[in-house]
């Protein structure tokens, strides 16, 4: 039994939590790209992840949460991993790219979904979904090459391309198996798990390369596992009440405070061939989501 009532007859309200839960993660993300250069992103994931187990475990307490089960664990381990790859490659991706930039960019998840789904498992890639896909491309094509003709450092934008789409990879799969947990477990036990996973797969990285960080940024960390951990509890609330459909959508309305923050505290100014970009990919992404609800339907009849 769902740990959590549906809330389907009220999609605005999980639709909500879920955009506050993007904003959330946006805002983190911001404080992430404002930290020097010098302090190695493994060590930034660590502790962003390592700073959220105590608020978690607070969390739990307060709630009446219970340890997770070993079929939670099992469950919940690999999204652990593929959430501290996504952040990883994102956090990449922002030390290399405009805000805005990397954000567009990491929208292209539900079309690689798509192709590898086709490439891996076999599954046949429908004529319908080819035009989409295509036209994705064409928007990372659009902001890549944009982003390689605007800037000298070739091979820094290039690693940065490819995180972002990297990170939108895992976190595209990662969102794919956190809708079917967020029925089963409670809230607490899938978030526990998504950050002790990545703490112990991130720290002893990050002790090999440590930077000892001034008394400022030993405050920054808490801050951004603050974040982590609310956005966390709050997407996972929503998942757990309304369809993938619904909240399909969410993601991209980051863009947009993505690129006020971008202007604002990093003066970054978007270019019109990214927003070129980002308009064909998340244009592709909304005809691919449609064209899986429809099809879900048709299955259901």
């Amino acid at each position: 039994m769902a740990p959590y009532p549906s809330d389907h007859a009220r999609p605005a309200v999980p639709f909500l939590v879920a955009t506050a839960a993007i904003m959330v993660f946006t805002t983190m993300d911001g404080v992430v790209k404002s930290l020097p250069a010098t302090i190695p992103v493994m060590q930034i994931v660590a502790m962003r992840f390592a700073f959220g187990i105590p608020m978690v475990l607070a969390a739990m307490r307060l709630s009446g949460g219970v340890w997770p089960s070993l079929a939670s664990w099992k469950a919940n381990a690999p999204r652990g991993l593929l959430s501290m790859a996504s952040t990883l490659l994102f956090f990449t991706a922002l030390r290399h790219l405009p805000f805005a930039e990397a954000l567009s960019l990491s929208y292209v998840g539900p079309l690689m979904v798509a192709l590898i789904a086709a490439a891996v498992l076999g599954e046949r890639l429908r004529l319908g979904v080819i035009g989409p896909i295509l036209l994705g491309l064409a928007g990372v094509g659009v902001i890549a090459h944009d982003s390689l003709t605007r800037h000298t450092g070739l091979s820094t934008d290039l690693i940065g391309i490819a995180a972002a789409i990297g990170s939108a990879l895992t976190y595209a799969i990662g969102n794919v198996l956190l809708r079917s947990q967020a029925q089963r477990d409670h809230a607490t036990s899938i978030v526990l798990i998504q950050h002790i996973v990545p703490t112990l797969l991130a720290t002893p990285l990050a002790i090999a390369g440590w930077e000892a960080p001034s008394t400022t940024i030993w405050m920054v960390f808490p801050l951004l596992a603050l974040f982590g951990v609310t956005g966390h509890f709050l997407l996972v609330w929503a998942f757990g009440r309304a369809p993938a459909g619904v909240l399909a959508v969410v993601d991209y309305l980051a863009l947009p405070y993505a690129a006020l923050i971008g202007f604002l505290f990093f003066g970054e100014i978007p270019t019109a061939a990214m927003w070129l970009g980002a308009a064909f990919i998340v244009a592709a992404c909304l005809i691919v989501t449609r064209q899986k609800k429809q099809a879900q339907k048709q299955a259901q009849k």
